[in-house]
């Protein structure tokens, strides 16, 4: 089977039509996911219009890559990370950041993937550099130090949350040893409304991003 990966992204502006559209979407997956949906549906405000259009943008990716949703179900890993447990070949990941979503879906045998994406927050520069030690490598932390770029600061953190997502909490002890090459992700910078938000996309097969 051919790999591929594609994400998608959205600011999560809710409305009305956000809850018919949760139960008209449920109704094409199988009966067994319906534990997860009314996870959804039981949020309320923000929470429940990140949640709802994180799954809508894993459904609207799932619709354009053809994928029979009928038998599909959706629950959650012992990490708490909605994923599709029936299926070995399509893994999907969704981030939100204050009023920002990001999914990223994959397709292909034995295959996961992680996002994430990050709202760019005032920190005062002592409070970023004791926050970059925490998640940074020492080589990145020196850099870090030395620049104080913002955009590092950002992309080195949610490629940091993304390979959790793809990998676990199990790797969580050793982040700092490993090395987030630029070449195992796509990353980028959303500006919505005046904000800006950084993102990053993992997965066991980088080619068709």
């Amino acid at each position: 089977m051919d790999k591929t990966i594609d994400f998608t992204a959205c600011i999560a502006a809710g409305g009305d039509g956000l809850r018919p559209r949760i139960e008209q979407a449920r109704q094409l997956y199988s009966e067994m996911s319906e534990e997860y949906f009314l996870r959804i549906l039981a949020k309320k405000g923000r929470a429940f219009n990140e949640s709802a259009c994180g799954f809508l943008l894993a459904d609207s990716l799932l619709t354009k890559h053809g994928i029979d949703k009928s038998e599909l179900v959706i629950s959650r890993n012992a990490d708490g990370r909605p994923c599709i447990i029936n299926r070995t070949d399509i893994d999907f990941s969704i981030s939100h950041s204050e009023g920002a979503v990001l999914c990223s879906l994959c397709i292909g045998d034995d295959i996961r993937t992680g996002c994430d994406v990050q709202h760019v927050r005032y920190y005062s520069p002592d409070k970023m550099a004791q926050l970059a030690e925490i998640f940074m490598n020492a080589n990145d932390y020196t850099q870090y130090l030395k620049t104080q770029d913002e955009s590092l600061f950002y992309t080195i953190w949610t490629r940091r949350e993304a390979y959790i997502k793809y990998a676990g909490r199990d790797v969580f002890q050793d982040l700092r040893n490993i090395r987030f090459q630029s070449a195992d992700y796509h990353t980028g910078v959303i500006i919505s409304c005046g904000k800006r938000y950084y993102y990053s996309v993992y997965s066991d097969h980088k080619e068709n991003i």
